[in-house]
């Protein structure tokens, strides 16, 4: 594996690091003008990626993730996410699908209970060429059905609670670009920045807030044509209006992808 970083790959990823530093230090002011508990934790995930054409614009798409905390002693969080996305232009995507999420009480400030979630989706993803990187726009609105897991203790033994329904919005942006000559098995290495909001839509007060920010570093090895693993450092900052607190989990993310070649035409 060559190892060579020339200065001119250094200077062309100033503006993505700048980018994610501020992101990481952006908190809302709403929060910072109040004295909230702040509780910081490591955190780690898995994850998979999938990307299946089946027609020319046509895909299948799924990502999965297992989520722990402590070293991963504790369970945190199961996330799978299945749907379709569909090409309408060299590109635009668009794409819809169902999520199944099972959260446990986990950290420092843990639920009452643990968590089953259902969910619909609709996304758009926009991708476009800035000088040498690729850049990725993700609009995803998100319709969210939660329930408690009730204790024996209420008399339900392990069963569901009332259902909570929520709606939220979520915007990513990411950059990835290749680390000038460095490769991995004769493939370019890439370096990969990219931050995202999840943003609550109604309740109460019918406001547009920030519930989360996640922002992240990392590297992609490149194993497959098809196929490359990534790995790196996300701040999650996780606001829990309820009791006043923020929670920061400091994540060691990685995961794998698979992007597969588009059948041609007929």
């Amino acid at each position: 594996m060559a190892l060579h970083l020339p200065q001119h790959t250094l200077t062309m990823y100033r503006p993505l690091a700048l980018s994610a530093l501020l992101c990481a230090l952006t908190v809302p002011s709403e929060l910072t003008a109040q004295r909230w508990m702040t509780r910081q934790q490591d955190a780690q995930w898995a994850g998979v990626n999938i990307d299946k054409p089946i027609t020319p614009k046509l895909a299948l798409w799924f990502d999965g993730s297992w989520r722990r905390v402590e070293l991963g002693a504790e369970p945190q969080q199961l996330l799978v996410r299945p749907g379709l996305q569909y090409t309408l232009a060299p590109g635009v995507r668009v794409s819809a699908g169902y999520a199944y999420i099972a959260t446990a009480p986990y950290g420092s400030l843990p639920t009452a209970t643990p968590l089953r979630e259902r969910r619909t989706w609709q996304q758009l993803l926009l991708t476009h060429r800035a000088g040498a990187a690729t850049v990725n726009h993700r609009y995803r609105l998100e319709q969210r059905w939660i329930r408690p897991v009730l204790a024996p203790a209420a008399g339900a033994d392990g069963t569901l609670g009332p259902t909570t329904y929520q709606n939220r919005l979520r915007y990513l942006g990411r950059g990835q670009m290749n680390l000038g000559t460095l490769t991995y098995r004769t493939r370019p290495v890439l370096g990969i920045v990219w931050d995202e909001l999840l943003m609550p839509l109604g309740g109460p007060a019918q406001t547009l807030t920030i519930a989360q920010n996640r922002a992240t570093l990392g590297v992609g090895f490149p194993i497959t044509p098809t196929q490359r693993v990534e790995v790196g450092y996300m701040n999650l900052y996780n606001a829990l209006a309820a009791r006043r607190a923020n929670e920061i989990n400091h994540t060691l993310w990685l995961s794998w992808h698979y992007t597969g070649v588009a059948p041609r035409q007929r």
